[in-house]
């Protein structure tokens, strides 16, 4: 994974934990919204109708604003310190944004929420503390600080609990629209509270795959070891600020045309879908920072549901209370929402990076210096899925990822069988960085026949 990405050879990297989701909005079959690209199909399809679906909205929801971080170029990890370093002794701010050992992942969130109650109890015996954000860091936080004895509130924008972790209702079978996977159970605190709450754990087996190209013939493996090769040369070999996007764009121009596409498809897959955004847009460094999670990457077949229930079991949590500032001048924190005006002796802020940035929440006094920095430097990927329930199964059930070589750069590279967990029809598309951007103008139904007529085109 990081700091060496131990797994990177061949198939694919593994998944992070916040592989985007549908924030505030998973939006209906009827919508019939977006841009004005055709909907109809332009595949001769031999797959069956899928029976429900789910296209997620990370980037649209304006409580998320986004997936999950990444370091752009110029920008050193040392930003996600400098943003999660106390303010005054009163105001801490957390989130998935501000871990240095496993940003981009539920349970770098929940490390992040506890390090800030940490902090928090340092600076103060006891008192009133406010979290802002129920979601894996600030329920983590509001947590550890009821336990010690503080009084907690937690306000909470959606009208539920989870923030970027949402499991939801899929005809009977539980889906998470947002972090899906616990990673590196070895080492995560998240997999041990499963496994005391007897939730069984499906491990995904990022070899156990297939790869088809373009015209939906498979594609051995074997013929893109070369260029896995020299991807992971071009981005280990180069621990700086500078853009992956150069260092790629040499080896794929010295390639011949007609390897160029298979090229493609493993940057897209081992880099873009490890972090969200084009590699244009990455510094070298991002493939450097954060630890090594141990003991491989499993999916809860409960979702993550009952684990943020559990860390949110017998807390103060005000649903629908989206918070527009934050007054941190006084003696005590002042922090405004539509209907009321919460005061406490501190106040813990877990808002995404995306809404940060955004400015959608005012604080006053401002943020000091090296924090707005840290804001500004520190990306905002983008990670969209597409979640097809289908009447019977038509791929091989047996295999964890499939993989396509599409004609458009970086379209629905990626599909998860989620039979495994489930033990429904189910295929879950992945699209990331600029192409779940340009995606994000498009209607569901156009959405949905660029899914269909991928698989169409994979299994024709």
């Amino acid at each position: 994974m990081l700091g060496g990405m131990d797994r990177f050879p061949r198939t694919t990297i593994g998944r992070r934990n916040f592989l985007a989701g549908a924030g505030a909005s998973v939006i209906l079959l009827a919508s019939g919204c977006g841009s004005d690209r055709p909907a109809a199909s332009t595949v001769q399809r031999s797959i069956p109708e899928p029976v429900d679906w789910r296209i997620t909205r990370w980037g649209a929801d304006p409580f998320a604003r986004g997936a999950y971080s990444y370091l752009p170029v110029g920008t050193s990890a040392r930003s996600r310190l400098d943003l999660g370093r106390p303010i005054d002794g009163r105001l801490f701010l957390a989130g998935e944004a501000t871990e240095p050992d496993f940003p981009a992942t539920v349970h770098g969130a929940h490390l992040s929420g506890l390090r800030a109650a940490d902090r928090v109890r340092q600076a103060r015996s006891g008192g009133t503390v406010i979290v802002v954000g129920a979601g894996a860091s600030g329920l983590s936080a509001a947590r550890r600080l009821a336990d010690a004895g503080f009084e907690v509130t937690v306000l909470e924008a959606r009208g539920r609990i989870g923030g970027r972790a949402w499991t939801d209702d899929f005809g009977g079978v539980p889906i998470d629209l947002g972090g899906s996977w616990l990673h590196g159970v070895g080492t995560n605190p998240l997999a041990d509270l499963a496994g005391e709450l007897g939730i069984e754990l499906v491990q995904t087996d990022y070899d156990n795959a297939v790869l088809h190209d373009t015209d939906g013939s498979r594609l051995n493996w074997s013929r893109l070891d070369h260029l896995y090769e020299a991807v992971q040369a071009a981005v280990l070999d180069n621990p700086s600020t500078r853009a992956m996007g150069s260092e790629l764009e040499t080896i794929r121009a010295a390639l011949p045309e007609g390897e160029r596409h298979w090229f493609d498809y493993v940057v897209v897959s081992e880099v873009e879908h490890w972090w969200p955004a084009h590699v244009d847009d990455l510094a070298l460094a991002t493939a450097w920072e954060g630890a090594t999670p141990r003991g491989g990457d499993f999916v809860p077949v409960t979702g993550y549901a009952p684990i943020i229930a559990e860390l949110a079991d017998g807390l103060d949590i005000r649903l629908g209370t989206p918070v527009s500032e934050v007054r941190w001048s006084g003696s005590e924190v002042a922090l405004h929402t539509p209907d009321a005006t919460f005061t406490a002796d501190a106040v813990v802020v877990t808002l995404p990076l995306g809404v940060l940035q955004a400015g959608d929440v005012e604080f006053e006094p401002d943020l000091p210096h090296s924090h707005r920095v840290a804001i500004d430097m520190l990306g905002m990927g983008h990670m969209e899925k597409v979640v097809l329930r289908f009447p019977e199964a038509f791929w091989d059930t047996e295999v964890d990822l499939i993989g396509y070589v599409p004609a458009e750069r970086g379209r629905f590279v990626e599909w998860y069988n989620a039979v495994p967990w489930t033990g429904a029809p189910i295929l879950i598309g992945f699209n990331a960085g600029r192409t779940a951007q340009e995606l994000s103008g498009w209607s569901d139904d156009e959405i949905l026949e660029s899914a269909l007529d991928t698989l169409g085109r994979m299994f024709p």
